[in-house]
């Protein structure tokens, strides 16, 4: 079947995907959307500009040469990360419907998919594997974890003793919003280049085993490594009144059955510049989006 083209198809996700397909819809740019968590708002959009409903996937995707999808593009490794359907949308059927020629956006893309699609002839994007996406992107992190601990604790963040576990992208503005803060802040790595660099900023820095040594101590505690390293065992040398804040990618570092058994405050926070600045994050994504496609032009006529 035939559809009327469009510059833009954008599927999925939470609310940075609304605020996306808004941004994309400037400059006499038409957008066609499936799957979002609610209808852009056309008083956000250019006058100019066409931004309409696709009735279903394969409608979305085949009207546009540009395809967008969430950050991250699944939860499950198996469906694609969207919350307003009664069905869920396989990964695999995307890809079918996926043409040569195409522009692939989407946010932490399975090794396997991206190796499938580009053999397809798919020109395929990670948002998480632009550097500068993920750097910018660890702002609306690190204030939603903020603002998380804010809401689940019953003390300030002002002069707490704050842990952070991992100093890389995430960890590094965490730890600087914390210092802005006033917190006193212990770093934490296993890397000794991360501690050299964290140890410019914390007022302490130690690995993953000293760590466990100074548990105790902490109001609160930030964790952005993506492997369990609050064990039962650490989580036993905790404080009652501690506030567990685990940023990192699901199933988080938390062994939550025996935070649970302790009554610990403990909770598994994803998707935070979604939550906390979505339209913020959607213009981010949208610089990319462009950028990438600018390139792509720049070599096309290079070529020719």
């Amino acid at each position: 079947m035939k559809y009327p083209q469009y510059d833009y198809a954008v599927i999925g996700g939470d609310m940075r995907q609304v605020y996306l397909a808004e941004e994309l819809a400037h400059h006499q740019n038409s957008v066609i959307y499936y799957a979002l968590m609610t209808e852009p708002d056309e008083c956000r959009c250019s006058d100019a500009s066409c931004v309409v409903p696709a009735s279903s996937l394969e409608e979305a995707v085949c009207s546009s040469r540009c395809v967008v999808c969430p950050i991250p593009l699944s939860k499950n490794g198996i469906h694609l990360n969207q919350t307003v359907l009664d069905k869920e949308l396989s990964l695999s059927s995307l890809l079918d419907i996926l043409t040569p020629g195409q522009f692939f956006f989407a946010g932490c893309i399975s090794e396997n998919l991206k190796n499938t699609a580009q053999g397809n002839g798919i020109s395929v994007h990670d948002f998480m594997k632009d550097e500068a996406l993920s750097i910018y992107n660890t702002i609306g992190t690190a204030e939603g974890a903020v603002c998380e601990a804010i809401q689940r604790s019953t003390r300030n963040l002002h002069h707490s003793q704050c842990a952070v576990l991992g100093y890389g992208k995430c960890g590094t503005t965490l730890v600087h919003y914390l210092k802005g803060m006033f917190c006193y802040v212990y770093a934490c790595s296993d890397q000794p280049r991360e501690r050299a660099l964290a140890g410019t900023v914390a007022d302490r820095t130690g690995s993953l085993e000293e760590f466990t040594a100074y548990a105790g101590e902490f109001d609160f505690i930030f964790n952005t490594i993506p492997a369990k390293v609050l064990t039962a065992e650490t989580l036993n040398h905790l404080k009652p009144s501690v506030t567990i804040i685990d940023i990192a990618s699901s199933p988080g570092g938390v062994d939550y059955a025996a935070a649970r058994r302790l009554g610990l405050n403990a909770a598994l926070c994803p998707g935070l510049p979604g939550k906390y600045a979505p339209s913020s994050s959607a213009k981010a994504v949208k610089k990319t989006i462009e950028a990438v496609l600018s390139q792509s032009k720049t070599s096309v006529m290079k070529k020719v």
